[in-house]
């Protein structure tokens, strides 16, 4: 089933349920859903990978560390996975 057909099949559930109680959960339901995508992930990382993704951050911004090239990089993973289609 497409999403878009999901979503109808949802509203039309809700729309024909007179339950106020199954209306309530599914409600509550969708809110704690939409509060968990809000979050930043980087808030749930260890404060010492957060620490050391920020001084990485630094260093490639000052020129500190050059590090690898983009090019590089892709070429490297392309030929470690070439199912990936990179």
């Amino acid at each position: 089933m497409s999403t878009a057909e999901n979503k109808l099949s949802l509203v039309q559930m809700i729309v024909e349920s007179d339950d106020k109680t199954f209306i309530s959960k599914v409600l509550k339901y969708a809110s704690s859903l939409k509060k968990e995508k809000t979050t930043d992930w980087a808030e749930e990382l260890p404060a010492e990978v957060f620490e050391e993704l920020r001084l990485s951050i630094e260093e490639a911004d000052n020129g500190t560390d050059p590090g690898i090239p983009h090019e590089v990089m892709l070429k490297k993973f392309r030929k470690k996975y070439p199912h990936l289609n990179l």
